[in-house]
């Protein structure tokens, strides 16, 4: 029953991230196809708003000119000038009739000949435009009144609304053109509107003319806009929608393919989630720091710290913990190389290798590498080689140990005293630290035979001529206790938590580097 909730979750955990893939896909791909269709009406209502509101310009310039023409005889009787307007309505472009006003009446019409209409002035829009759905004539036929005024008299040019309609037509391709004359419309059907179209705003557009007050309109009714969409841009839809599909059912199946620490680990190292953390070395007869062991630490992405004791094992075993070391190496050679100027003389830099580093000679040229980023007695490389594998004494690993200690790097033995293989590591390898184990160092005070495991690891350093580094110090009394018995070293939480690289230059590389005593000592020190 537990499996099959564990297969359950698993399963839900896949439909759900491969239901968001496709929503999202799909979203995603229909705002695009959405938004590259409203840009291309949006410049063809451009194209058709300014392409009509010159070909309007044009008409209502000749208009304009025929009133012009007209105004010098409005003071003649009407019988003298009608066959001139007549004439003038035939010869002009876009014109139904020409009208002459005299103090605010219309006393002459091309239609009618003598009239005697009122001429309200107020009601065209700028004194220049007045949009009607009509007149006596054809009562719901709309028409454009151009006024042309001069003093008290005017003049008056009708276009016809089939002229208007003819005018949107050459102008728009696919989008819809209306025409605003005040609070008064027109659609390019030539329909009189009292009320404003209902348009996509995406793709509407508003143009203004500039001698004349009136307003194109361009853009596309709403369910004309849809529908328009669809019929544009239906092979994509289509198109999209199998491809969300297609990339959703990729995530089931790669979601459901098992996965695995290793292939975890080197998608780590790939992000680069693998970063160090320094924990100062401190001298045991003056309390200054006199170097740092670098610690790994995995800041993973989504889980935050790991702990080293649950990836350490993994990665050695692998054989991935090679390119994780590099890849830490390169990150303090860098970070402490710009900043060697404010390090002592001989400062310690020391790194955790285990059995895997040793299979070719490539950690001798990663110390290389290191050592170039600094001057030369600048600092002291040291590598502290554990115990969790056996590291085998061929030929090829003490050429190796051999090289490195011609190079001036310092070889520590990790956790002295809890493995099997200390002592082999003694007689094999040229060894200049031994680092006694923190487990140790805890029961100083409260355990006789700890007591005596440290002294007799003390007088075995002491005999072979070894400097002894004390792991795990985290009470004054463990500290006396060291200084008094001759530990060249102490390390651990009584005197800094290990800290990231950025924090550790920032708090230990300004002023002094003397060792600064913590307020709260809590837990235990820290491992590779």
């Amino acid at each position: 029953m537990f499996l099959f909730r564990i297969d359950l979750s698993r399963t839900r955990l896949r439909f759900g991230c491969a239901l968001l893939v496709f929503a999202l896909q799909l979203l995603a791909g229909v705002w695009i196809i959405h938004s590259s269709y409203v840009q291309d009406l949006k410049a063809d209502s451009s194209a058709s708003a300014h392409k009509a509101r010159a070909l309007l310009e044009e008409m209502l310039d000749h208009a304009e000119q025929a009133n012009r023409s007209v105004l010098p005889l409005v003071d003649a009787p009407c019988r003298e000038n009608l066959l001139v307007l007549r004439k003038k309505v035939a010869l002009e472009p876009f014109l139904r009739s020409v009208n002459l006003v005299r103090d605010g009446v219309i006393n002459c019409a091309s239609l009618f000949g003598a009239v005697s209409d009122a001429d309200d002035r107020s009601i065209y829009v700028g004194h220049k435009l007045l949009l009607m759905s009509g007149n006596r004539v054809r009562q719901n036929h709309p028409l454009l009144v151009v006024r042309t005024e001069l003093g008290n008299d005017a003049a008056l040019s009708a276009i016809d609304s089939t002229q208007l309609s003819f005018m949107f037509s050459l102008s728009s391709k696919m989008s819809d053109l209306f025409l605003q004359v005040g609070s008064a419309w027109l659609d390019e059907s030539g329909r009189y509107l009292s009320e404003p179209p209902s348009l996509h705003r995406s793709t509407s557009l508003v143009l203004s003319a500039s001698h004349y007050p009136f307003t194109i309109h361009a853009g596309y009714a709403m369910p004309v806009y849809w529908h328009s969409l669809w019929e544009a841009r239906h092979r994509a839809l289509f198109g999209l929608f199998g491809f969300s599909l297609l990339l959703a059912l990729l995530v089931w199946w790669v979601l459901g393919r098992p996965g695995s620490p290793t292939d975890e680990l080197r998608r780590a190292l790939r992000a680069r989630e693998f970063i160090p953390y320094l924990q100062p070395l401190i001298a045991s007869h003056d309390g200054r720091m006199t170097g740092v062991e670098v610690l790994m630490r995995w800041q993973h992405a989504t889980e935050g710290l790991i702990r080293p004791d649950l990836f350490i094992p993994q990665a050695e075993e692998s054989g991935l913990i090679v390119p994780m070391t590099t890849q830490i190496m390169k990150m303090v050679a860098r970070r402490l190389g710009r900043m060697q100027d404010q390090l002592p003389d001989g400062f310690h830099i020391s790194f955790n290798i285990s059995a895997a580093h040793c299979h070719d000679l490539a950690l001798l040229q990663e110390c290389r590498s290191f050592l170039s980023h600094f001057v030369p007695g600048k600092v002291v490389l040291a590598l502290e080689l554990t115990e969790r594998e056996l590291l085998m004494s061929d030929p090829q690993t003490l050429s190796l140990f051999r090289q490195l200690d011609e190079l001036g790097v310092k070889l520590a033995i990790d956790d002295f005293g809890t493995g099997h293989s200390s002592l082999l590591y003694l007689q094999q390898f040229h060894v200049d630290y031994l680092k006694i184990d923190k487990s140790f160092i805890a029961r100083i005070g409260t355990e006789s035979l700890s007591e005596h495991i440290v002294d007799n690891v003390i007088d075995l350093a002491a005999r072979l001529g070894l400097a002894l580094v004390a792991e795990g110090v985290e009470s004054e009394r463990q500290a006396d206790y060291l200084r008094a018995k001759g530990v060249d070293y102490l390390q651990g939480y009584l005197f800094a938590r290990p800290m990231p690289l950025r924090q550790f230059c920032e708090e230990w590389l300004t002023g002094e580097t003397r060792v600064r005593q913590p307020d709260i000592v809590l837990g235990n020190s820290s491992v590779i």
